[in-house]
């Protein structure tokens, strides 16, 4: 109330309000006065307290000091209620946001009132204004000086601060995690520092890495994007070959070869036997479960857009949901080593899976040893002569792990080792419904900027759905970055090459690579020990594993999930949908163009080139669809009630302790951690150099009873909802206002790409390098 009735007034602050001066500005103005003097009597006197009569209301000067050995006589008509003790007030749990600020202005005044000692009167002095309860004196009143107002007969207690826990900056001088590390079970922590751990390369024997073809190289030393085809001259910079992709229907997969996953790699198992290491990955099957130990290090920091025009209408800063959906791995043992292998149970088939394989030959092969690829070439490849070429990796060691990532692409003038992953963007209408692509085909990129049909657009996606992922497999992998070709499935764009410090100050909010290289080493170190605790409760077991971080009140924490499986339920798990990928596959590569698709050939796809075969860029793209309308503060629903929940759990006792969930043993934890960066606590580090010091300290919990399996099953439950059943892939995905406009937006596209392949007709083509 106090608050609000200064605000509408046009004065000084409510720290330095003349209430005489204030009622003075307000003549005639009764009602606006009013509340702030039963406000302030409320104050002083308390809710049952009656007014102050007019010859004690007066007494006092906000000038004179205050004579504590001084007591007013009291009035016996109104006996005194009996004053009770101050209790520590603590903010209700629920309280509505009109309630706290309410009792945040009161306490404020009333911190004011106290520290003044009773500067400030109920009502000024001569003011002329009327009481709601009486008629004020046409004269001022005499008041002795060794007189005080009736409020000083007892200094007003000033109600209990409340202290506000703000989840970013931890108290000082209290241990870390001081709530999380007092509640009952068995626990663990430490502190690790991010120095003490280093990527070593190891030498290990490489065949050749392929370099880009059709003079693609130009690509790399020129920042931005480069375009197949100035639209404004229409002079093709690069060969219009690349202007028509090569089919799905017409392409070879058979003579393709196989990815081989982590546990079934035995040159990188054996690779582990020999360096004495405990557990091997691939860069694809790593990425998805460090992804969440990047959110738990930085408390959800928002991604960086400064790079993008201020023109650019979404502003959403967070990760998309398919990022942030709980991540599943399987850890299989065999031989004394542990392989990392992704969850496949909700994978799916779409076209970009096989146009990712494809489109990675057609950038890395001359035209006419690309065309051997095409099913009705007389002069076609064998599977044999596929399987002689050998596959390049590189093999990296950080704690107990063997990472092995696959090179796709090399060029001696990059920085560093030369290496950089191929990428294939497919546009946005073609990834919000993928296994309907057909609907999606048409759709243009015609500009640099924009909301839609621009590289900006492809750009932003990428920022929120892809580079975490990508960044990650450029450090595994030790590559300078990623080159990325844009399409629509039946053309290619343009081209743009994104360096690692590129991609690390959208993750990171800087260049400087130092904070996104020491973060990677504490993610690995954390996982490391994670991974040792579970491999020690169930030794020589494959286990499944889920990792989720969430978001809480006092600062994020991931939930870990561990459970052994047999061979058999791996298998099980892994092969859920083959039948159904099975049949999407055959209907797509023998798919005959629709009548609603332009006079274009057939469709093709594109598939980021990260290996995993999933749905996941679909999935994730489909996020910013439902994110259109809305702006979320965090990438996580807040989890108010993790401690209480961990809390009442832990007291139920250990009746629960060996409770299995249909007849299975569960392992489940909660990993919390505290940044400190050169002594002092942060929520999360920036502006970070190699100088630096960076400490973690950590807290791993175990979660016992019931409980667990309670936490267990809504993890597997958020992850099935994020992965499955997605809007762009049902059948109400018509009805999407978003779907929509992009489908208008593909229908005129298809128009514009008539009208141009009429112009090339009439006009011819010209190509860049024919111009002499």
């Amino acid at each position: 109330m106090f608050r609000a009735s200064l605000r509408s007034i046009a004065g000084p602050l409510r720290e330095h309000v003349c209430f005489s001066c204030l009622a003075q500005g307000l003549r005639g103005r009764n009602n606006a006065l009013r509340p702030f003097y039963s406000t302030a009597v409320s104050l002083s006197s308390g809710p049952d307290k009656q007014p102050i009569p007019e010859s004690e209301s007066n007494k006092g000067s906000p000038e004179e000091p205050e004579k504590p050995s001084e007591k007013p006589k009291r009035s016996p008509r109104r006996p005194r209620r009996p004053r009770k003790k101050p209790e520590k007030i603590q903010p209700p749990k629920h309280a509505k946001p009109r309630d706290t600020e309410k009792d945040a202005s009161s306490s404020t005044r009333s911190e004011q009132e106290d520290d003044k000692s009773g500067e400030q009167s109920p009502k000024p002095a001569g003011s002329g204004e009327k009481s709601p309860r009486r008629k004020a004196s046409s004269k001022p009143s005499e008041v002795p000086k060794d007189a005080e107002p009736r409020d000083a007969e007892k200094k007003p207690m000033s109600p209990p601060k409340i202290t506000r826990v703000t989840p970013s900056t931890p108290s000082k001088g209290s241990p870390p995690f001081s709530v999380f590390m007092s509640i009952p079970g068995r626990k663990e922590g430490g502190t690790i520092n991010s120095k003490d751990f280093a990527l070593k390369p190891l030498d290990v024997e490489t065949p050749p890495v392929p370099r880009l073809s059709f003079g693609l190289e130009r690509v790399l030393f020129n920042p931005g994007v480069y375009q197949l085809r100035d639209p404004r001259s229409r002079v093709y910079n690069f060969d219009p070959y690349l202007g028509s992709i090569m089919p799905v229907t017409e392409f070879d997969f058979a003579s393709l070869k196989d990815y081989i996953t982590s546990s079934k790699d035995n040159s990188l198992r054996n690779i582990a036997q020999k360096e004495k290491k405990k557990y091997i990955g691939s860069s694809s099957s790593m990425t998805s479960s460090l992804s969440h130990f990047h959110y738990l290090l930085s408390a959800w920091r928002g991604t960086d857009i400064r790079t993008l025009s201020q023109e650019f209408p979404d502003k959403l800063r967070t990760f998309t949901r398919l990022l942030r959906a709980p991540s599943a791995m399987f850890l299989k043992y065999q031989d004394g080593v542990y392989a990392i292998d992704a969850d496949k149970e909700f994978d799916s088939a779409n076209i970009l899976m096989n146009l990712g394989k494809s489109m990675e030959k057609l950038l890395t092969l001359p035209k006419e040893e690309f065309e051997r690829y095409r099913r009705s070439s007389e002069n076609k490849i064998s599977p044999e002569e596929e399987q002689a070429v050998p596959e390049s990796y590189h093999y990296s060691t950080l704690g107990d792990f063997v990472m092995r990532s696959q090179l796709d692409a090399y060029d001696p003038r990059l920085p560093g080792t030369g290496m950089f992953d191929l990428k294939t963007r497919a546009v946005v209408s073609i990834r919000m419904d993928a296994q309907n692509f057909e609907h999606g085909l048409g759709y243009e990129i015609r500009d640099r900027y924009g909301a839609f049909e621009s590289y900006e657009r492809e750009f932003y996606d990428m920022i929120r759905a892809a580079f975490l992922k990508y960044s990650l497999q450029v450090r595994i992998g030790r590559m300078d970055g990623i080159f990325v070709a844009f399409h629509n499935i039946q053309r290619i764009f343009g081209f743009q090459y994104v360096s690692l410090p590129e991609m690390d100050l959208t993750l990171h909010g800087q260049k400087d690579t130092s904070l996104g290289d020491h973060e990677f080493r504490l993610s690995v170190s954390l996982w490391n020990k994670v991974l040792d605790k579970v491999t020690s409760r169930f030794p020589k077991q494959s286990v499944r594993l889920h990792f989720e971080t969430r978001d809480s009140v006092n600062a994020p924490f991931m939930y870990i999930f561990a459970e052994p499986v047999t061979d058999e339920e791996i298998h099980a798990i892994q092969t859920k949908n083959q039948k159904e990928i099975d049949a999407y596959q055959q209907r797509i590569l023998d798919l005959a163009p629709r009548e609603d698709s332009a006079s274009t050939p057939s469709q093709d796809g594109s598939q980021d080139a990260s290996p995993p075969p999933t749905n996941q860029t679909t999935e994730e793209q489909s996020d910013v669809m439902e994110d259109e309308g809305r702006h979320y503060d965090s990438s996580a629903p807040p989890d108010e009630s993790f401690l209480s929940d961990m809390q009442k759990q832990a007291e139920e006792g250990d009746s629960d302790k060996a409770s299995l969930d249909n007849g299975k043993e569960l392992l489940a934890m909660s990993l919390m951690v505290r940044n400190k960066v050169n002594d002092k606590y942060v929520t999360r580090p920036s502006g970070f150099t190699e100088k630096d010091d960076w400490f973690v300290e950590y807290g791993l919990s175990e979660i016992e009873g019931a409980h667990a399996h309670d936490l267990y099953k809504a993890c597997q439950q958020r992850r099935a909802k994020a992965l499955a059943g997605r809007g762009e892939d049902e059948t109400e995905v018509a009805a999407n206002v978003y779907i929509r406009k992009l489908r208008e937006i593909t229908k005129a596209g298809r128009v514009f790409r008539a009208k141009e392949d009429m112009k090339d007709k009439q006009d011819g083509i010209v190509v860049l390098n024919e111009v002499d």
